[in-house]
């Protein structure tokens, strides 16, 4: 992606309007943003980021000086995982000629980041050169700089540059928003301004904005912290926690990871998080405010083709009455339904609602998955307060949202610990019931889990009624794992490294993606030891959740290239979101021939897995409905037809988390679920991209005012269902 402009400072992108005037999350690209500055953001798992500053006790002068020139500066911030698991440490030391230095390094989900960064501010806090490089937490290399001289601007990442001429300046946002400093920095500067607005390099603007301020408690004593949001760098707003002298002090992602300065207890996260959330719950209801509409009458869809995912067929040129949120009629003859709104649904195709089976779920994705035809989601291992929150704001309508269920998610203490971590078995079972008493759906176990763990904790939780899925333990096959009570695996590499690690390697670490590239091409798939595993399988119906879309980005993408995932939608996303998806997550240049049979065999392995009656469910692991998308065209690609892509997504995925009876396909009786798509999915399952209206039972939304409000360019005009009140037939 190269950019070659000459523009006037005017021509930078506008403020969005959409409700939060700006362009507004992304796995492991969300949780990049939304980890590090914190940015976020965990995402993730497929996660799936400033500066004048006042000495403070926390603060350490790290070199002599005279009294007219002030020392250089250093802070130093922990990391923490859930609150309480130490993640990391970035070091920001600010000079006296206003040059920030930025060392981090964080490790999560058996991950390691390291970044390095330096940037020059001029006298109005802007960005006149800044280099970061690092390691990205896959791996691959991470090296971008900019400069801005003589008027021009010029930048270079890995996988993207450019040069752009303009007349004014801007701030530079970097791709890479590990550099804490820069962070800072932009909102230091952007709070100077009139409404704290600030144009961007290489396009676009930024909103900082003010929300509310607290007290924390620590070592120095009382100290005073706002709470800002800031606009324009992502889907949503992200936030930061600034003092009176607008140092950054604190930054959270939604409880799941967060950064403290040292000596400050995780503890204040608490506090932080919970004020933090509702902020952004309260952004999120102005837009539920203004682009959900109530539909308490009659609505009927007309002339058109219905997806019977039942029996894996097309109706054409049916009728389907919806009442009070709840399908009455599914008809082939036209329906009279006086005072009723009328949706003429030709050339279209009503399918029911989709799911995400693999969400690491926040209120910011909420939008974006509605926009995208996914009314329901399994949140695979988030943060239980934050979560807990989130669906019920979401049950109550309060915020846009999917319908949500919870499976719990737990690892071992140790090194490569993510999420809950149970230091003994009876600590691990503790947490098996306390997921039964908080109505989670199942247990997701991680990499470090012992596997002599494995049989206790599925017998708790099958006690339970619970399910039991994950990441397969190192040191433990995935057969033994079934064998011991897995009722599910997360992620297609983990069927792989059955055969290519078996119960001899370490698959916490990097391994279990690099030896999955670079032998999953190698594996001979009709071999007996591969036959009998997936008979193994099916005698046990276990079922397998392979986010096959993060794979083939890990395994495909090249510097350069946009990420394959998001190919389609690339040129409708906010620029600043764009940007990081041409940066690959992998270093994969050495090996690409190697690595991309290694894909062939991952899509090979999806036939197969279907062609044995192994049950595939469909999950982002990454940016919200987008993924998804992407996810279920892997599985066409594959080979499997495309009424049975389009009932896993659906009916197949309602069934396994027990609401298959109230919602998945378009039946009598159900509740309203539909999303209503431009084309025919059964002929190009693409089309589930292409939604023109969604109903979550009694509430309609239109997808291109959606994508509007977060920054996303639409890709089709809307169903016009008119003012709320003709909607309900007043």
């Amino acid at each position: 992606m190269v950019y070659t402009a000459a523009l006037p400072a005017s021509t930078h992108l506008p403020l969005n309007q959409g409700i939060f005037k700006m362009p507004i999350k992304t796995s492991y690209w969300a949780l990049l943003i939304a980890i590090i500055v914190m940015t976020v953001g965990c995402s993730n798992e497929n996660g799936q980021a400033t500066q004048p500053v006042a000495q403070t006790q926390t603060q350490t002068q790290t070199q002599t000086q005279p009294e007219s020139q002030p020392a250089d500066v250093t802070r130093k911030f922990d990391w923490y995982m859930e609150k309480v698991t130490p993640a990391g440490r970035t070091t920001l030391t600010r000079s006296a000629d206003d040059r920030v230095s930025n060392e981090s390094f964080v490790h999560w989900n058996n991950r390691e980041y390291t970044l390095n960064s330096t940037l020059q501010l001029d006298e109005n806090g802007l960005v006149v050169e800044q280099t970061i490089t690092g390691i990205s937490p896959f791996g691959a290399p991470i090296d971008e700089n900019f400069s801005w001289k003589g008027g021009v601007a010029s930048w270079k990442t890995v996988g993207e540059g450019g040069k752009i001429t303009s007349s004014d300046a801007a701030f530079y946002l970097p791709t890479e928003w590990a550099s804490v400093g820069a962070l800072e920095a932009m909102v230091q500067a952007a709070a100077k301004n009139p409404n704290g607005e600030i144009a961007l390099f290489p396009q676009g603007r930024a909103r900082v904005e003010k929300m509310s301020s607290t007290e924390v408690e620590t070592p120095e004593g009382p100290v005073a912290v706002s709470l800002w949001a800031i606009f324009g760098t992502g889907f949503t707003p992200n936030f930061a926690w600034f003092d009176d002298d607008m140092n950054l002090r604190v930054a959270s992602s939604a409880g799941w990871i967060g950064m403290v300065p040292e000596g400050w207890s995780p503890g204040v996260l608490e506090k932080l998080d919970a004020i933090q959330l509702e902020t952004s719950a309260k952004l999120v209801e102005a837009i539920a405010g203004d682009l959900a509409i109530p539909v308490s009458g009659d609505v009927v869809f007309a002339n058109v083709a219905v997806a019977d995912v039942e029996e894996l067929q097309r109706l054409e040129n049916h009728f389907v009455l919806v009442r009070n949120g709840k399908i009455q009629a599914v008809s082939a003859e036209p329906l009279d339904i006086t005072g009723a709104t009328v949706i003429d649904g030709s050339g279209k195709t009503l399918i029911p609602g989709m799911w995400d089976m693999h969400g690491h779920f926040s209120l910011s994705d909420g939008i974006l998955n509605i926009a995208g035809g996914i009314t329901s989601v399994r949140d695979i291992g988030g943060e239980h307060d934050s979560v807990m929150q989130m669906t019920a704001k979401i049950d109550s309508g309060q915020v846009i949202g999917p319908t949500t269920d919870r499976a719990g998610f737990m690892d071992r203490a140790g090194p490569f610990a993510s999420g809950w971590a149970a230091e003994s078995l009876e600590d691990a079972l503790g947490r098996v019931d306390f997921f039964a008493e908080n109505g989670y759906l199942q247990v997701k176990l991680y990499s470090s889990i012992e596997p002599g763990w494995v049989a206790p904790i599925a017998e708790r939780a099958h006690g339970h009624n619970m399910r039991v899925s994950g990441h397969i333990p190192a040191y433990m096959s995935a057969e033994q794992a079934v064998r011991a009570g897995y009722d599910e695996i997360q992620h297609i590499n983990m069927v792989f490294l059955n055969f290519l690690a078996g119960d001899r390697e370490d698959t916490r670490k990097q391994l279990r993606f690099t030896l999955y590239g670079d032998e999953a091409g190698k594996l001979d798939l009709q071999s007996q030891e591969v036959q009998d595993f997936m008979a193994l399988l099916k005698e046990n119906n276990v079922v397998v959740d392979p986010t096959a879309a993060i794979f083939e980005t890990m395994l495909i993408h090249l510097p350069g290239q946009p990420d394959p995932t998001f190919a389609p939608v690339i040129d409708h996303l906010p620029p600043s979101v764009a940007r990081r998806l041409y940066n690959p997550e992998m270093d994969i240049v050495e090996v690409a021939d190697a690595w991309a049979l290694s894909n062939k065999a991952q899509s090979a392995m999806l036939k197969l897995l279907y062609d044995n009656g192994i049950q595939l469910v469909p999950g982002s692991d990454n940016i919200a409905a987008f993924t998804v998308h992407r996810e279920l065209e892997t599985y066409a690609e594959a080979g499997i037809p495309n009424a049975a892509v389009l009932r896993m997504a659906t009916l197949d995925s309602a069934n396994l988390v027990g609401a298959g009876e109230k919602t998945g396909s378009i039946t009598v009786g159900k509740q309203a679920d539909l999303v209503l798509v431009e084309g025919d999915p059964f002929e190009d399952i693409s089309a589930v991209r292409r939604a023109t209206l969604v109903m979550k039972g009694d509430t309609a939304y239109q997808p291109d005012a959606l994508y509007q409000a977060v920054g996303v360019k639409p890709f089709l005009p809307s169903e016009g269902l008119g003012s709320a009140e003709a909607a309900a037939g007043n």
